[in-house]
């Protein structure tokens, strides 16, 4: 019959591996393991509450990751669009500027024939 615990093991989907100590002390914790190693934690025990801290930091930290990730490509894209919009702001100004020129001339030569 198959130990209960390799049983446990193998119905459960693997989640990320993590450090390579923490494997090691997983497998060498485990009477009658000794030449399967474990990639990942069997979720019905715990080796320590740090361990189980450390998991959590880093989840937090892969959370963080992927916000920061999020925000960079989207100030990206903002950052794109505003230098779009200054180039179209930059031409306006130019546009403008020229008929300011063009009708102050205008302006000024009705102004001296009279």
């Amino acid at each position: 019959m198959a130990d209960p615990e390799e049983v446990q093991v193998s119905s459960q989907p693997p989640p990320p591996p993590l450090s390579p100590s923490y494997s090691d002390a997983s497998a060498a914790s485990s009477p009658g393991v000794g030449t399967v190693r474990l990639d990942w934690p069997v979720p019905s025990r715990s080796i320590s509450p740090t361990v189980d801290l450390l998991e959590e930091v880093e989840l937090q930290i892969g959370d963080a990751a992927f916000s920061l990730t999020k925000l960079l490509e989207a100030t990206s894209a903002v950052s794109a669009q505003v230098e779009e919009l200054a180039f179209k702001c930059t031409e306006n100004a130019r546009f403008l500027k020229t008929w300011r020129d063009l009708l102050k001339e205008g302006y000024d030569s009705l102004k001296t024939d009279n």
